[in-house]
């Protein structure tokens, strides 16, 4: 199994859970009153209170569409029509049928994708939906939807609770386990003569910068496609949509949650923070990059779109990609936007003893109050 974590070169010793007292980073006076100065921004969309909630979404959720540049695409896609190829169904220990599919987004562009569907003898019955896009790991989809390379490929999945579309199939979900573009090796950019530091993911950057995009924007439009399709697929139930995913699969479900109001629950994993560190540290790799995201806001902005709907933000104290204090900061934030919609209780932040994984036992419980009819 190849998995790479790229944010995590850069990660390597920084502060834990036990060393918060610590800064994150050491910069120089002069680099930390630099990094102070440029990365502030506009915040013409922050969240200030004392404010109409659903107004500032709408205007703030149109402005993150045009910020990400996932309103460019739009506007070059307006005329092209997704196809979808389903593959043949295979029943998988008479618990599921499980299927591996392409759908087209855009021309040449072809995203692979699983498709997990409950066993049952009634056609009738529709089930939840959880889409499930993941992150840094080249073998991303087959993880997440349990088909396993070799044994140790699955020790090391199931060890960290991985499996997390083949765990919602079994809870009696449809799952989506789709490959996310320029992190699955299916769907990767090359990076030539290694231009870009031997990271796809980095080259796919460079090149959504040069078309005016973002591989956020790529990314949502495919979780927008594929939503568009799965809503009319038989056995899926459109009001009871979850989205989770882990890393960088976290930050697609925050940008996606926060843009389609479609998903009804969102749960970002090992990936909500401050767009920076206290002291100016970038926590998110840079395809996770926003150009200009701090004159819009920063992430609790992100967080409040997804008010009232359901938002769980799920760390581990042991991953050192992020800083337990800065995470604790902004979902400070986040809450006070789901104060301020009049549901405090949709929003929660948990706390994994573990490092960058999933921590399913924590999810699942906020999933089933957060689908409980309205």
């Amino acid at each position: 199994m190849r998995v790479f974590l790229c944010v995590g070169v850069l990660a390597g010793g920084l502060a834990a859970s036990g060393e918060e007292s610590k800064p994150f980073v050491d910069y120089s006076e002069k680099t930390r009153d630099y990094l102070k100065r440029v990365q502030q921004g506009e915040q013409r969309h922050a969240f200030k209170g004392g404010e109409d909630v659903t107004n500032w979404q709408v205007e703030a959720r149109a402005a993150l569409v045009r910020v990400t540049g996932l309103e460019r695409m739009r506007r070059e896609l307006s005329s092209f029509r997704p196809k979808v190829i389903e593959g043949q169904a295979v029943e998988i220990e008479e618990s599921h049928y499980r299927s591996l599919c392409t759908i087209e987004t855009e021309p040449g562009i072809s995203i692979p994708f699983y498709l997990l569907v409950p066993r049952t003898a009634d056609r009738n019955v529709r089930f939840p939906l959880f889409l499930c896009p993941h992150g840094h790991d080249l073998n991303g989809l087959h993880s997440y939807a349990g088909v396993y390379r070799n044994k140790a490929h699955r020790e090391q999945i199931l060890g960290r609770g991985g499996d997390i579309a083949e765990q919602a199939v079994r809870r009696g979900f449809v799952a989506l386990a789709p490959a996310t573009r320029g992190l699955a090796d299916e769907v990767l950019v090359p990076d030539p003569k290694g231009r870009h530091g031997n990271r796809p993911c980095r080259a796919q950057f460079m090149h959504c910068l040069v078309a005016g995009r973002t591989p956020i924007a790529e990314r949502v439009w495919d979780m927008q496609c594929l939503l568009d399709w799965v809503v009319a697929h038989p056995s899926v139930d459109k009001e009871r949509i979850v989205m989770s995913g882990n890393s960088g699969g976290g930050v697609l479900t925050a940008y996606t949650a926060a843009i389609d109001q479609r998903i009804r629950v969102a749960i970002p994993s090992c990936s909500f923070t401050s767009m920076t560190s206290s002291e100016g540290f970038i926590f998110h790799c840079d395809c996770c990059m926003v150009p200009g995201l701090r004159n819009w806001g920063d992430w609790p902005e992100i967080g409040g779109l997804v008010a009232p709907r359901h938002l769980l933000l799920v760390h581990g104290v042991q991953d050192g990609l992020h800083r337990k204090s800065d995470v604790e900061a902004v979902a400070a934030l986040v809450k006070k936007i789901f104060s301020a919609t009049g549901v405090p209780d949709h929003f929660a932040l948990r706390w994994g003893q573990g490092g960058h994984r999933f921590y399913p036992k924590l999810m699942w419980p906020f999933v089933e109050a957060g689908l409980v009819p309205r």
